[in-house]
């Protein structure tokens, strides 16, 4: 499971605790690219899923939606070709034992977005009440 070889696995293992989120029919919302260095790529997107066992906080302040930020470092490869639109689709992760590929893929364009990475970081998880 992609989760195991994150940074930092216990920021999604603490919220998601009896099985991971599912990365099917996520809402993509942002994807940027930091040249400098090495190339950093971010995604932020919404899950579909809420958790089952939301923490207590997430819970009193009625939220429905969680949002994962992640960030691809050292990435390579990239290629994309995210049309405007609703901006949801398959968000697929997969680790080879050395680098991460990361794929996007919409029904009506297949895949869109695709990259390896050598690392990812979860820089944040959120849940907020979306109407």
């Amino acid at each position: 499971m992609w989760i195991e070889h994150v940074l930092n696995p216990k920021t999604i293992t603490s919220i998601y605790s009896t099985e991971p989120p599912s990365l099917e029919q996520v809402q993509l919302y942002e994807l940027s690219i930091t040249c400098g260095g090495t190339l950093q790529c971010k995604l932020h997107f919404n899950l579909k899923d809420f958790p089952t066992d939301a923490p207590i906080k997430w819970v009193q302040r009625k939220c429905n939606t969680v949002q994962l930020s992640l960030n691809l470092i050292q990435t390579e490869l990239i290629q994309c070709n995210i049309p405007s639109g609703s901006g949801i689709g398959d968000l697929g992760i997969i680790y080879d034992g050395t680098r991460f590929h990361i794929t996007f893929s919409t029904q009506s364009e297949g895949v869109v977005f695709q990259a390896t990475a050598t690392w990812i970081h979860v820089d944040n998880i959120l849940g907020y009440q979306k109407e």
